[in-house]
């Protein structure tokens, strides 16, 4: 019995030995010396598993026990007693018993290390995907929990900032007369009404010019069949009074058009309302485009001002190029169940469908 455990023992310091020549040298590969010894690898292992099934076959006809029934643990004491004791008497007696090893040209062990290495690389590689997912992953997250503490220390330094104002104002409040304080309100209610008059001119201002000097003669132009405002930039008063094909491209002004054919046009579309008081000569089509604008937006804030408040719609004559101009700019809104009506979108509140 002392012989095969030196063999095995002197197997196991040949391939430590091999293993270690194998680190420090490079690796020659010799195909035909490579295959055979893979040939003598596999029909050593094929004859080890033909020794192993004839020992389990004679194994199964010399005894009359089940494998499957004496695997179980019975439960009966004396049985289950009987059992542990074969189970003894066994591993007893493959104790001295040595290992199935290789022999010593054998690429077994190389092949095994290979396998183990190349799982391990590859479950190396999915966990640095995996983590470079994750660390991507968590660094947006970083990213968004750095923004949410900036915006949140932003808030928190003005809610300070509010907060000491408004204690100054209290404090400051506490030591004045109600008599003192109110004419200071009214003071400021009266500033404020001056800042915001001036301002409703200015921006009134800037849109009548924008209206004289650009809209209307393009929502001329679209009453008078042509493109629709902003398709068409630079539209001349001869344009206008030359008119559009019926494919809204403006015609060819070979002869002028008389006034009373333009003026009867203009009376037609935008009717006698668009002439201006004391005016001797008549409106061109970008002036009379022009009024009809400025009127449509007036009756609008008169409206939106009114009783109904932002809830209440305007009654359009017709429909007009003006009207839906407002419309596409998303200035103003139709009646979801009629076209005829109309009203200014008011900002300050939701809108409504």
């Amino acid at each position: 019995m002392a012989q095969p455990h030196s063999d095995a023992i002197a197997r196991i310091r040949k391939s430590v030995a091999d293993a270690r020549d194998l680190q420090g040298d490079a690796m020659v590969l010799d195909a035909p010396r490579t295959e055979a010894r893979l040939e003598q690898t596999v029909r050593e292992l094929q004859a080890r598993v033909e020794q192993q099934q004839a020992a389990l076959e004679q194994l199964r006809r010399s005894s009359q026990i089940d494998p499957l029934e004496a695997a179980r643990a019975s439960e009966d004491p004396r049985v289950k007693l009987k059992q542990l004791l074969a189970v003894k008497q066994a591993y007893t007696n493959l104790t001295p018993t040595a290992p199935f090893l290789p022999s010593m040209d054998s690429v077994l062990p190389v092949l095994l290390a290979t396998r183990t290495l190349q799982q391990n690389v590859q479950s190396t590689k999915q966990a640095i995907a995996s983590t470079q997912s994750q660390l991507t992953s968590t660094e947006a997250l970083l990213r968004s929990k750095e923004a949410d503490f900036h915006d949140a220390n932003l808030i928190g330094n003005a809610l300070r900032d509010r907060r000491a104002r408004l204690d100054s104002q209290i404090e400051d409040r506490s030591q004045k007369a109600p008599a003192q304080l109110a004419k200071e309100l009214i003071a400021a209610k009266r500033a404020q009404k001056e800042r915001y008059d001036e301002e409703t001119q200015r921006l009134g201002d800037a849109l009548n010019d924008f209206v004289d000097s650009y809209l209307s003669a393009m929502l001329a132009a679209e009453e008078l069949g042509g493109p629709v405002v902003g398709d068409m930039l630079n539209v001349e008063n001869e344009i206008l009074a030359a008119g559009f094909t019926k494919k809204g491209k403006a015609k060819s002004a070979k002869k002028p058009v008389s006034e009373k054919t333009r003026q009867r046009r203009i009376d037609q579309i935008w009717g006698n309302k668009a002439a201006v008081e004391e005016e001797e000569e008549p409106l061109t089509e970008a002036e009379a485009a022009d009024a009809e604008m400025r009127e449509l937006i007036g009756n609008l804030f008169k409206t939106l001002v009114g009783p109904g408040g932002g809830r209440a719609y305007f009654d359009l004559e017709r429909d007009s190029a003006a009207s839906r101009f407002l419309v596409r700019a998303k200035i103003a809104q139709f009646h979801p169940r009629d076209a005829r009506r109309l009203r200014l979108i008011d900002f300050g509140r939701e809108l409504d469908d």
